[in-house]
């Protein structure tokens, strides 16, 4: 079993529409999943699994609420891969859970209001060594700027950590879908399925070995 988290310091980067993507990809390569909702507050990814049921679509993500880490393990038995989404903030939990990851993606826009905090994020948690190996950064949500990705790219790089080798562009098409409880690749839109297809297969390369 595998356990692949997404992490941030601030909400709103794409932490939990990534992790639904990573899940439907799994799912569709016939892998048993289970997204763990951290955000108590939010219970984004259970309320979309559940209109995800209610509108048929398959294949069914199991999503369920959590806690605690004590309470995720007690749970998992029996799934290959478990999607853990945090909350929109870093705290003791966030440091739990990427020290139980196998893979740990930090999202992050491209301005540097994002940037800045999700670097810090990754400064904190590679004090851990067993931890800073595992971290993947991620561009979500990014604009039609290839200088804007450019010089995200060149920043990261520069910080030293592992970036996803696709990013999640910013589309109203892939809210849309999500609302519906699609995700990704499930998208009718031939352009936003062929973005979808890239980061899901960087994701699940990474998640999956």
């Amino acid at each position: 079993m595998r356990i692949v988290s997404f992490v941030g310091q601030k909400g709103g980067i794409g932490k939990s529409t990534l992790a639904r993507v990573l899940a439907v990809a799994a799912a569709r390569q016939q892998y048993k999943v289970m997204i763990g909702d951290f955000d108590l507050q939010q219970l984004t990814c259970v309320e979309w699994s559940a209109m995800r049921m209610r509108n048929g679509i398959e294949p069914e993500i199991d999503a369920r609420a959590f806690k605690s880490l004590k309470k995720l393990r007690s749970t998992i038995v029996g799934y290959d891969l478990v999607v853990v989404d945090t909350r929109g903030l870093a705290d003791s939990l966030t440091e739990e859970v990427s020290q139980e990851s196998d893979v740990v993606f930090l999202p992050t826009g491209t301005s540097m209001d994002d940037l800045r905090p999700t670097l810090a994020l990754a400064r904190k948690l590679s004090t851990n060594r067993s931890v800073g190996k595992k971290i993947v950064v991620v561009l979500s949500k990014t604009g039609r700027s290839d200088r804007l990705i450019e010089q995200a790219e060149s920043t990261i790089f520069d910080a030293g950590f592992d970036m996803l080798n696709a990013v999640w562009p910013e589309r109203d098409g892939f809210q849309s879908d999500l609302d519906l409880g699609r995700a990704g690749s499930e998208s009718s839109n031939p352009h936003l399925k062929m973005a979808s297809q890239k980061v899901e297969q960087a994701m699940l390369t990474l998640a999956m070995n």
